[in-house]
């Protein structure tokens, strides 16, 4: 049997989609609002934001190895990722509206030990949840093919999420408000309605899908942290992909944060009107384009091949959104930049799972959490970088928090606003194309091919082993 041949049902595709909705029900609007609550809302100084997430970048360092390890090495009736999405899915939901239940009454050290407590235990549970939503991806088949399909299923549950966490704040926050403070308690009711419904979308998933039982160890001997850590390190496919993650993970968090100050400070269109909504729903619209698109591309170039080209797009809409200074060519920039995006994010994890694929081989075990545990481990502290350099960016130009309607920010603010989401993650998807070139699994070779079909053959090997396992139980139990 080929690998072409495995297919995955249409109800995993679909739960697979309503746990991306979830998870980025919560993580959008972590990503897109966070910096505005704190930065606006609350007041919080940007240097002492910039040092929060220092530490939130340290922590980071610590939590994804060790949770990637420990899924790897899970052993239950239901699997080894589910039982995490089952038990971390309302945990995160929990943790994601303490975030925003800042006391009102604290003064500006306050805030920053609330923003960073908060941050961390957060961003516990988003580490154990998103890993291992990731990881269900490669385990659920070999298939490049399907697991692009899978992605876009996830790509649009997942477009659904932000794009609400991004639109909500925005049609029910008072932008003509004295204070900007006085937002508090409608945006808190947002938090509390997202934090649900992102765990019950989660739910799906985790009750939907069964993982393959095959592919759990029967053996630990290569699932301790020190070999994961360092058989990951070394393998030369992993670190150029990672290295690409990375400024993608930048990327996202960049576009999220500051588009309000985008839209608001440098386009001059206030939250509260209806032409502040228009590029991200073109960004949305040339996404649903994107999305077969890159399929289309996938299949006749590889994944590889087809990420570097649409990433060679999204650099073009960066840089033309860097030089957009009104509602028009803000709304082709980012027409643009969802076109090539939304493809390269729907084929992007399909790089890791060939590397996962090719490790399988060599060391016989599947260890998704360790290779998604060293990519958080490592992309993940750009959310952080993202964020300190949006701080240190508004210090460094004078960023003027209290502002009333109509004001106008200094030069170098709207300037320093236009590098944060525009030339500086131009120049980053730049350094990641430079990695990915390097990237040596490359989904048209013949070379590629024998690796998929190797991988099938040993999966099947591990079926029959499983079923000689469960006959010879079966029969010490007749006994």
């Amino acid at each position: 049997m080929n690998f072409k041949d495995e297919r995955v049902s249409l109800k995993n595709k679909l739960f697979y989609g309503l746990g991306a909705l979830g998870l980025n029900l919560t993580t959008g609007l972590f990503g897109a609002w966070t910096l505005t609550f704190y930065i606006r809302i609350i007041g919080l100084d940007p240097l002492l934001w910039a040092f929060a997430w220092l530490g939130y970048l340290i922590w980071n360092a610590i939590n994804d190895p060790i949770f990637g390890l420990l899924s790897d090495r899970t052993r239950t009736k239901y699997g080894r990722r589910i039982p995490y999405l089952m038990v971390g899915g309302p945990l995160l939901s929990i943790s994601f509206v303490f975030v925003y239940l800042t006391p009102l009454d604290f003064e500006q050290l306050g805030y920053f030990l609330w923003l960073l407590i908060t941050l961390i235990i957060y961003d516990s549970f988003f580490t154990i949840v998103g890993l291992n939503f990731n990881a269900l991806m490669p385990d659920l088949t070999i298939n490049p093919q399907e697991r692009a399909h899978l992605n876009l299923f996830a790509g649009i549950g997942g477009g659904i999420g932000l794009s609400t966490t991004y639109i909500l704040p925005i049609l029910l926050l008072n932008y003509e408000a004295p204070s900007f403070s006085q937002n508090l308690p409608t945006f808190l009711i947002i938090v509390i309605i997202t934090a649900v419904l992102g765990a019950i979308f989660i739910a799906f998933t985790s009750f939907g899908i069964k993982e393959p039982p095959e592919l759990v160890p029967r053996t630990l001997e290569k699932l301790d942290l020190i070999f994961a850590t360092k058989a990951t390190l070394k393998n030369k496919a992993f670190l150029t992909f990672v290295i690409f993650n990375f400024m993608m993970t930048y990327v996202v968090y960049a576009i999220q944060s500051n588009l309000p100050f985008y839209m608001d400070d440098v386009i001059g269109v206030s939250g509260d009107d209806i032409f502040s909504q228009f590029p991200l729903i073109f960004f949305i619209l040339f996404s649903i384009i994107g999305y077969p698109f890159g399929l289309y591309l996938n299949k006749i170039q590889g994944n590889k091949r087809a990420v570097f080209y649409l990433s060679i797009i999204v650099v073009i809409g960066f840089i033309l959104i860097t030089f957009a200074n009104d509602v028009i060519f803000a709304n082709i920039s980012f027409m643009i930049l969802g076109f090539g995006y939304s493809g390269q994010t729907l084929l992007v994890y399909t790089l890791l799972a060939d590397v996962i694929d090719k490790d399988e081989l060599e060391t016989g075990q599947r260890r998704e959490g360790a290779y998604f545990g060293i990519n958080a481990l490592i992309t993940k502290p750009a959310q952080s970088v993202s964020a300190m350099m949006s701080g240190l960016i508004f210090l460094l130009t004078n960023y003027n928090q209290d502002l009333g309607l109509g004001e106008v920010q200094p030069l170098g603010a709207i300037i320093g606003i236009k590098m944060l989401i525009g030339l500086i993650p131009g120049l980053l998807i730049i350094i990641g194309l430079i990695s990915l070139w390097y990237y040596p699994l490359d989904g048209i070779t013949k070379e590629y091919q024998e690796m998929k079909n190797k991988v099938k053959l040993l999966h099947d090997e591990k079926v029959e082993e499983l079923k000689t396992l469960l006959s010879q139980r079966n029969k010490k139990t007749d006994k």
